[in-house]
């Protein structure tokens, strides 16, 4: 507070007075400098110079309105999700027990969303890539969904349920 003070008065007690000089040249044309490297028949014009008040220092201006067309919506538009592979009813065969899921996305993931893999209605797994491949999961029917969710682990998206029938390749 004390150095705002100090400034404020420092800014409004200065004044000081500076040289310029000015002559009229051959063609006629009058000119006015600050330089010492002037004509003999420069004459000394003494001008007081102030600083600026206060109030124009604070002012604040005001932004002139853009005629541009917005490249973007105001508001984002909604992301959505969709399993993109399996489909719906698919058989699956893997002795291991792997499944490949696919996400599909409306637009590209933002800063601190994720993705998150349900099996069975129990998460699974959660990560930014939209392939999930799991592993060692048992035979028979499983549920799946993909959820979009924020860093807080508020869903924002869900794809739909789908159901999948995992089988073992059998040799004849």
């Amino acid at each position: 507070m004390q150095h705002a003070i100090l400034l404020i008065l420092l800014l409004t007690s200065y004044t000081s007075t500076a040289a310029i000089y000015q002559w009229t040249d051959e063609q006629g044309i009058t000119h006015f400098s600050d330089d010492e490297s002037k004509p003999e028949s420069a004459t000394k014009i003494n001008v007081k110079l102030t600083p600026p008040s206060i109030g124009s220092l604070t002012q604040s201006r005001t932004p002139v309105a853009s005629t541009a067309v917005p490249t973007t919506p105001d508001t984002p538009l909604p992301i959505t999700i969709s399993i993109n592979s399996p489909v719906e009813q698919q058989t699956l065969r893997s002795n291991n027990g792997e499944i490949i899921v696919s996400a599909k996305l409306s637009h590209t993931l933002t800063y601190g969303l994720n993705i998150r893999l349900l099996i069975d209605g129990v998460i699974h797994s959660e990560q930014i890539d939209s392939q999930f491949t799991v592993h060692n999961i048992p035979i028979g029917t499983h549920k799946l969904q993909l959820q979009i969710i924020n860093n807080l682990g508020k869903v924002i998206a869900s794809s739909e349920l789908i159901t999948v029938y995992l089988h073992r390749f059998k040799a004849n």
